[in-house]
């Protein structure tokens, strides 16, 4: 039926949102109607796991509906009404078993409490009897239970401690397994490729420092198409700032005041491995003030040209 009429999906759809299928149009309520399972599950269905969510649901979104109701549905389908039937009745009983809820666990837990005093009683009666034949006897074998029980705890306490460390030292070799493998296959990465990257650092470090970051771009570009013209392999997307500077320093730096773009970094990284002293042209002052902060250790002291005792 492509095109049921409104009572019949109404009752369908109830259906599916009671036995826990979000369907909503109809050819999703068709689908689960169509299981071999619907019926099953309706005749398997156990009131006591419907919870109040659906409860409430089904009173406020079916049960209030006035169309909703075994009359009218079975007019439009004489199979959908019976199902309305049924889900009004589940819906009732499980109002029902709500209210006697709480009724129906104090006579269970009344139950339990009658039965456990009355095993209790029967073993009391039981106990009164033996430790009236042998009071003695008991006492010696009470002591020897308590002693072996103590002991018996003792070594479950020591076996577990034993497990939760064996536990822990279990978790921390895979862990360490697992970082040791991440490491390896990093190391192999970087062994195929160490020649070319090496490389590239190097003549980066020896030639770049004169040149704009344009002109330092299109220099590492032009040298990485020389490295793969001789077949040599390279890490195309090697980045410079972090192959030749770890994390540590560039906190470093920026904390003396470097600024944060890669140009910046990349003269860093240049003052820390020189050779022989750079010529810095520094109009804006700011590696003047990178400078004095990095290697204010060494006591390093700032002058210029105009300064009269500057030729003393």
């Amino acid at each position: 039926m492509a095109n049921p009429p409104a009572l019949v999906k109404l009752a369908l759809e109830s259906m599916c949102f009671l036995l826990g299928e979000n369907a909503t149009d109809w050819k999703q309520i068709r689908a689960v109607s169509m299981k071999d399972s619907f019926i099953p599950t309706i005749v398997n269905f156990n009131t006591e796991d419907m919870t109040d969510e659906v409860r409430e649901k089904m009173k406020s979104r079916y049960l209030s509906n006035p169309d909703y109701n075994f009359e009218k549905v079975n007019r439009a389908s004489m199979a959908c009404g019976p199902m309305v039937k049924w889900a009004t009745a589940q819906v009732e009983y499980a109002d029902m078993l709500k209210r006697v809820e709480p009724l129906r666990e104090e006579l269970y837990s009344l139950e339990r409490q009658a039965e456990t005093n009355k095993e209790k009683g029967e073993e009391v009666k039981h106990l009164i009897a033996q430790l009236e034949l042998s009071i003695a006897s008991y006492k010696e074998e009470y002591a020897q239970l308590i002693s072996q029980a103590q002991a018996i705890k003792t070594d479950l306490e020591n076996v577990q401690g034993k497990v939760d460390r064996s536990i822990a030292l279990i978790k921390s070799l895979v862990i360490e397994r697992e970082r040791w493998e991440a490491t390896s296959e990093t190391f192999r990465s970087q062994m195929s490729t160490i020649i070319g990257d090496v490389l590239l650092s190097s003549a980066f470090l020896a030639y770049a420092g004169y040149f704009d970051q344009h002109y330092r771009q299109n220099l590492f570009t032009t040298w990485c198409q020389h490295l793969h013209h001789a077949n040599l392999q390279f890490r195309p997307d090697i980045a410079r700032t972090e192959y030749l500077s770890n994390p540590d320093e560039r906190l470093r730096w920026q904390a003396n005041a470097l600024p944060t773009d890669d140009l910046c970094t990349e003269n860093a990284i240049m003052l820390k491995r020189f050779n022989r002293y750079p010529l810095i042209i520094d109009p804006s002052g700011q590696a003047t003030e990178f400078i004095m902060n990095e290697f204010k250790d060494r006591k390093i002291t700032k002058t210029s040209f105009l300064d009269d005792s500057f030729r003393k």
